[in-house]
């Protein structure tokens, strides 16, 4: 999520549209951000996901990945 401009309530309701759509195929996820409401983000996320959620700081990319790479 770095770099992250213009995100609307158009884009939420996409978001949420693709996540209504494969809430079931989704066994990981790592939300990779650089903002504090990014952090807030993954934590509502968790609670309506079945997947395992984790959020991880920009600086932390590398250990998101080894992270997704466990699975």
């Amino acid at each position: 999520m770095t770099g992250l401009q213009g995100w609307d309530v158009g884009a939420a309701w996409e978001d949420i549209k693709f996540e209504i759509n494969h809430f079931a195929d989704i066994e990981r996820l790592a939300m990779v951000g650089e903002k504090k409401w990014q952090h807030s983000r993954a934590v509502v996320f968790k609670l309506f996901a079945k997947a395992t959620v984790r959020y991880f700081d920009q600086a932390d990319a590398a250990e998101a990945r080894k992270w997704l790479d466990e699975a």
